[in-house]
């Protein structure tokens, strides 16, 4: 619900801060007060158009900003695009069961939306205040004013044997899609799905000729790093040989060596000792020499060599490019693709009791989207007989509500094969037309005060606003709607700016929208009434001076009288 409401700047408001009742809340005041431009303000938030004409005189920038108790509205839906799934994907926190929407308009005509702090686009806001606002009057967050949503209102009257058939006809749609999915194997097309088996063929193609190895790049770059320092190594190995047992080399030293300590190693054990190290050192450094003799022998430089394993990586660098980033990924690619080309080329077999699944759960559909339509055939007499005695009440004695219910089994849908549109013959003898071509603001305020009055509590808003719910009607026919708008706020929040005493004797916060001069510029308030002032207001509506007493006397008995009622249900 709207909990609180800041004007900022807009129009005669300087600056206005209201708190609003959960229940039924009033406007009232005298004509030009400014009654609508709160009204407007309001509309500021829910995502309509701003003029740079609303900003004050003087003033560059307006600002309003709707604080909206969201902590009551059920989260767990499994619609995917109910209003918290919404938020969630707009990064939007809503840990503390609130939203404040702040919009901007400036005079260079420039506007700014921002909701919980983060910026956001007209559009978004709209989308999210949709779901939170019902506005009826001339504005655009009328939902009879969208066919769309009217299989909604009726399957929502339609309670638990609607909820119980849709949920059926979603289950059988979302099988069928699982199974439409596997034939086509995700693609919408069966020219999508061969364009994938062409790519996953060239893709496994690819790889499987150049037969990628794990830890191959490894050995490769070893053998290059050798290739690419030929010279370096057969020089090393050249000049090791050649100081180890070329002439004068380190072995014909080291042999003389150990030949002069083993003519003494028989007269100390430390003698001995010493020959044996020194008879391994030569052993061992003997055996270096040979190796360094067989490692420049069968040391080879090949450019041929160095070209191919150059080519070679360059080959694994380019599927690891594509596929994966590692030969380990490049594999495992390989792999699924090859699982995905099976499925796509699966067996005829398959592909034949696939498709039969799919003309049994199209029959399953036809039959369950049946059960629904013909539930809905039936909701609809019910929400028609209520809608039209509520219209009765309203006075509206001529009005036929009615609601047209298409079919169509050509095309699968998780709401079933049903379109529905509301229709309106607002006077005797013309035919029924949507509710958008033939309802004044008024009259579409009381249409839907009672298709909201039958429907109290079925659906997810939570603020209902009636600008123009008193239009052309007085009397008893007054009092009714009164009572009809303070049954609703049992359920909803409902803000309604009236100029009839016996609607606003119904309010549980009752707003007087004043205009004041200060001798330079005129201003408009807002203000919540006790109930003394309360019957004052009443009284001026009534059009007598605050001080009549036949009036004031009056207007106390329509505050008890209201009080009474709204005790009694």
């Amino acid at each position: 619900m709207l909990s609180r409401l800041i004007i900022n700047n807009i129009a005669l408001i300087d600056k206005l801060e209201v708190e609003l009742s959960p229940g039924f809340n009033v406007l009232t005041g005298e004509t030009g007060a400014g009654k609508s431009i709160i009204i407007d303000s309001v509309n500021l938030i829910l995502g309509e158009r701003g003029s740079k004409e609303l900003i004050s005189t003087g003033s560059q920038k307006a600002r309003v900003e709707g604080f909206f108790d969201i902590s009551d509205i059920e989260s767990n839906s499994a619609d995917e695009n109910n209003l918290f799934s919404q938020l969630d994907s707009l990064g939007i926190d809503i840990s503390e069961g609130e939203l404040i929407i702040v919009r901007e308009i400036t005079a260079a005509g420039k506007s700014l939306c921002r909701v919980n702090g983060e910026i956001v686009t007209l559009n978004t806001i709209r989308s999210i205040t949709d779901r939170l606002v019902d506005v009826h009057g001339q504005h655009e967050h009328q939902s009879l004013l969208e066919p769309k949503r009217h299989i909604g209102i009726l399957d929502a009257f339609g309670g638990a044997q609607i909820a119980s058939a849709l949920a059926d006809t979603a289950s059988i749609y979302s099988e069928y899609k699982s199974v439409e999915n596997r034939l086509n194997a995700g693609f919408v097309s069966e020219a999508e799905r061969e364009r994938r088996i062409d790519i996953l063929g060239y893709q496994i193609s690819e790889i499987d000729s150049a037969d990628p190895r794990i830890d191959e790049e490894a050995a490769i770059e070893e053998e290059l790093k050798l290739l690419s320092n030929a010279e370096r190594i057969n020089s090393a190995l050249a000049s090791g040989s050649e100081l180890l047992s070329g002439d004068g080399g380190a072995l014909s030293s080291l042999r003389s060596l150990m030949r002069s300590v083993s003519s003494i190693s028989d007269l100390s054990t430390q003698y001995s000792e010493l020959h044996q190290r020194i008879e391994s050192a030569f052993y061992e450094l003997e055996d270096a020499s040979y190796q360094l003799r067989d490692m420049q022998l069968s040391f080879e430089y090949s450019p041929e060599r160095l070209n191919e394993l150059e080519n070679r990586l360059d080959l694994l660098n380019s599927l690891k490019r594509k596929y994966g980033g590692t030969i380990e990924a490049v594999l495992q690619f390989r792999e699924e693709a090859r699982r995905e080309l099976d499925e796509l080329t699966g067996a005829e077999e398959m592909r034949a009791k696939l498709s039969l699944e799919r003309e049994k759960l199209i029959k399953a559909y036809s039959k369950a989207a049946v059960k629904l339509s013909e539930l809905r055939h039936k909701t609809a007499e019910v929400l028609k007989v209520g809608v039209n005695s509520e219209l009765r009440v309203l006075g509206m004695e001529k009005a036929v509500f009615d609601i047209k219910i298409e079919t169509e089994l050509a095309e699968l849908h998780p709401l079933g094969s049903d379109s529905v549109e509301f229709l309106l013959s607002a006077n005797a003898g013309e035919p029924l037309k949507p509710l958008s071509k033939v309802a004044s603001g008024g009259e579409l305020s009381r249409i839907m005060l009672a298709v909201k009055t039958v429907c109290a509590g079925i659906d997810g808003t939570s603020t209902l606003i009636f600008d123009e719910v008193d239009t052309g009607i007085s009397g008893l026919t007054a009092v009714k709607v009164g009572e009809r708008l303070s049954l609703v706020s049992k359920q909803k929040q409902v803000l309604s700016v009236t100029h009839l005493p016996q609607i606003a004797a119904f309010a549980d916060c009752h707003l007087l929208v004043e205009k004041h001069t200060d001798g330079e510029r005129t201003h408009t308030t807002l203000r919540e009434l006790d109930l003394s002032e309360r019957r004052s207001e009443l009284a001026r509506i009534m059009g007598a001076a605050g001080s009549h007493e036949g009036a004031l006397s009056y207007a106390s008995e329509m505050l008890e009288s209201a009080e009474k009622f709204k005790k009694s249900v």
